[in-house]
């Protein structure tokens, strides 16, 4: 059992005797460390009306994590210890915090030095090797993200397939990196995998990206590849949606390997550069404001009909095209059974000067 997973790894359940002992080592650095004796829990644990210039749990443990902290997060699991509960469980993102505050790389390393007795001890590490026999899986996920660029994220699946985690990596243009973490939980329904996140911005939880991906009707975690969808903002505060692949690793050490260059295999690059779909942060007035496209739209709905295309070499003609434009969809069809279209696009260019077929 690796201590790395220990700490970041699914939620941690403890025996009661175990948090009792946890809490009161946190106090007691606490007080130690700023020679405190008498302190309200307000303003211990940080939440409420305490004062946020003065020492305070929340302020520390965020010092440690550089995210948000909930301050009644430890209080409240003091409540539960309390109210008589049997285990008491440590999301992920806060035992992380409790433990290096207290200078413990893992949740051994605690036990060894905190907890004594040895019929408590033998429980915790029961109860630990049990968690642990709920696998986590390792994902790289890609797609076409902000300034036409691919872009990498790495995904954590843990507690039996409810919770995940992602981070991204985005570079700008001095090539500065900053990292974007976003926590979601799993639905499973029918072929598809459905996940939605959260992120924290200034103390406060919002809300982040909806991914979909179809997993067929094995288990998700049998697959090496899945593909899906994404919906949310970009760094621009656009809303933008597009297509995703998510590539399995065999641990975390390959994962963090293959998130740590910024290529990307060229088969992912071919699939998804240009599936993406952005949309303005936009308000219009009226329909023909909608887009700089919106004007020609009266000279849009003039290209629907039947067209006959000619094509020529050396003035001698080569051979007769029946297409035509239907009326609804503006789709292009083939006259000829014998043809099929596919991809096709119709659209205007330079200001509706020109008509754009592609197919």
């Amino acid at each position: 059992m690796e201590s790395s997973n220990v700490l970041i790894s699914e939620q941690l359940a403890l025996t009661k005797y175990c948090f009792d002992k946890l809490l009161i080592a946190i106090i007691n650095t606490f007080k130690k460390k700023h020679q405190i004796e008498i302190i309200k829990d307000s303003q211990l644990f940080g939440f409420g009306n305490y004062d946020m210039t003065k020492p305070n749990l929340k302020s520390e443990f965020e010092s440690i994590t550089k995210n948000y902290i909930n301050g009644k997060y430890l209080y409240n699991k003091n409540r539960e210890l309390k109210q008589g509960g049997p285990l008491i469980k440590i999301n992920r993102e806060y035992k992380y915090a409790f433990f290096n505050y207290l200078g413990y790389n893992s949740i051994e390393a605690f036990l060894e030095n905190e907890v004594l007795d040895e019929m408590e001890l033998e429980k915790q590490l029961c109860l630990i090797q049990t968690v642990h026999t709920n696998e986590e899986y390792y994902y790289c996920a890609y797609y076409f993200g902000e300034d036409q660029k691919m872009t990498k994220g790495k995904l954590i699946i843990y507690n039996n397939w409810s919770n995940i985690e992602l981070r991204f990596v985005y570079f700008d243009e001095k090539d500065v990196k900053s990292e974007h973490i976003f926590y979601g939980v799993i639905k499973m329904s029918e072929d598809f995998m459905f996940i939605h996140t959260k992120y924290i911005v200034n103390n406060t939880k919002r809300e982040g990206a909806s991914f979909i991906f179809f997993t067929g009707k094995s288990t998700p975690s049998e697959r090496n590849y899945l593909i899906g969808t994404y919906s949310g903002f970009d760094k621009y505060n656009r809303a933008i949606a597009g297509k995703m692949i998510l590539k399995k690793f065999e641990d975390k050490k390959a994962m963090e390997s293959e998130f740590a260059t910024r290529q990307v295999n060229s088969l992912f690059t071919q699939e998804l550069r240009r599936e993406r779909i952005i949309v303005e942060s936009y308000v219009p007035n009226t329909s023909a404001k909608i887009s700089n496209k919106s004007p020609y739209a009266s000279l849009f709905s003039n290209l629907s009909g039947n067209y006959l295309f000619t094509f020529y070499s050396n003035k001698d003609e080569l051979y007769l095209l029946e297409l035509s434009i239907d009326s609804h969809n503006y789709n292009i069809l083939s006259n000829d059974p014998n043809l099929i279209i596919e991809n096709d696009i119709v659209k205007l260019i330079n200001r509706g000067q020109n008509v754009y077929l592609d197919f």
